[in-house]
């Protein structure tokens, strides 16, 4: 093992010789491949400019309707830069650059999978781009989704297995040195190529990165995931240190005017794959850890302090059901009437509600049993008038939670929670 490492620091240090050799020279040496500048593809360009504006105008709209900044600062940051990330690796001189040095391509690659995708992981940009969209727009979508019940028929592409298995399936496809090189030759397919991995790359850090805490995962399944795609999605590198043949041709022309070997180039690609990515999956793994200590340490201390106050919880309960069902013949609203209304507004994109038709999202919590429980929304006792409260202003309730204000009737809010309260 020492072997090969040595080998491998001596190519670094050859290539990091070649390019400040080489960038000295550039202007003075025919020889040498020009610098190929900034990308000026009007469509990379645009979707890039397109999608800041988007979220910027959804993160705007969701603030004036709350009366306050909704989106967290840190889930702003790192999407502007994980923008930033996409253009260094799309429109600026390294993509250019990797066409002509296979390890400069693997730097690309590493900006689109551990760089830009765990940024937009953490910023979670879809719903502020869903309410970046005219309210029209917004109702039909809603209103599509549910109709066609695609929830329940794509449901299993969110799965976390099918997650982990397309992000190592699609980044070992890519790095095959056949399917490398078609993509190489094509630029449509390039394209196509670039997108793959990226999406393949968001799916599995959205399982791994939740910034608000709604785990899919607990803490040590999280771990073994991401070990797991480590250990699979390292293979490609490994074997590119260690071949002791070329296995990708087509930079074995473009990589001799930098004074390396088509070999030296391909085990250096293999290095810069290995050992960035590997750092940062041994932080994520790191970062589980620590979190999974101290979420076993809360539920540790939150069980030897509870027990007690839980007995007494238990048998308050016991007697609740009756003076809740007498508040509700006071309180009136119409139970039909708010079924109707919850699939009509789309609450069913966001929660999974007992009885409505395609109501299966999983945005929010589930709504089962929401009769019976003993708060609303974890602020308020679930009593008929601050469910209907929560209802029309959640967002003057508890500032900043993920749920925006629907503008709701006094008479739909009413509706809605004599419906809610019918499920027990």
């Amino acid at each position: 093992m020492l072997r090969p490492m040595l080998s491998v620091a001596a190519i670094a240090a050859a290539a990091v010789s070649a390019f400040t050799r080489n960038a000295a020279a550039h202007g003075q040496s025919a020889s040498v491949a020009a610098d190929p500048g900034w990308l000026e593809d009007p469509w990379v360009i645009a979707a890039l400019l397109a999608a800041v504006a988007l979220y910027t105008a959804g993160r705007r709209r969701l603030s004036r309707r709350a009366g306050r900044p909704v989106i967290a600062m840190t889930a702003r940051l790192a999407f502007y830069a994980a923008m930033a990330a996409l253009a260094a690796a799309l429109i600026s001189p390294i993509d250019g650059y990797a066409t002509i040095l296979f390890s400069i391509h693997m730097v690309q690659h590493l900006l689109l999978i551990i760089v830009a995708a765990p940024l937009l992981a953490w910023s979670r940009p879809l719903l502020v781009l869903f309410w970046s969209l005219p309210r029209a727009w917004r109702k039909r979508l809603a209103a599509g989704w549910l109709a066609r019940s695609l929830p329940r028929h794509v449901g299993w592409a969110a799965h976390p297995l099918s997650l982990w298995g397309l992000f190592c399936g699609i980044f070992v496809f890519w790095h095959l040195p056949g399917p490398y090189q078609w993509a190489l030759g094509d630029d449509l397919l390039h394209s196509f190529e670039h997108v793959s991995l990226l999406a393949a790359a968001y799916g599995f850090w959205s399982v791994v990165i939740v910034p608000d805490g709604r785990r899919r995962l607990d803490y040590g399944t999280s771990l073994l995931f991401v070990a797991s795609a480590a250990i699979f999605s390292g293979l490609p590198g490994a074997l590119m240190i260690l071949a002791t043949h070329l296995l990708y041709a087509a930079h074995a022309v473009t990589v001799m005017p930098w004074s390396l070997t088509p070999l030296q180039d391909q085990q250096l690609a293999g290095l810069i794959m290995w050992i960035p990515a590997g750092m940062a999956y041994l932080a994520a793994i790191c970062a589980l850890f620590v979190c999974w200590l101290r979420d076993a340490e809360k539920r540790a201390n939150a069980r030897l302090t509870t027990i007690g106050p839980l007995l007494i919880v238990a048998l308050l309960m016991a007697g609740c059901d009756e003076p809740q069902a007498a508040q509700m013949k006071d309180f009136g609203g119409n139970a039909e009437r708010g079924k109707s209304a919850i699939s009509q507004i789309g609450c069913g994109s966001c929660h999974i509600i007992p009885g409505v038709t395609g109501a299966r999202g999983l945005a929010g919590p589930p709504l089962s049993q929401m009769g019976r429980r003993a708060y609303v929304a974890g602020v308020l006792p679930n009593t008929p008038e601050n469910l209907m409260a929560w209802l029309q202003h959640p967002q003057r309730i508890a500032p900043g939670n993920a749920m925006p204000d629907m503008d709701l009737s006094e008479r739909q809010a009413r509706d809605i929670a004599a419906y809610l309260y019918t499920l027990r």
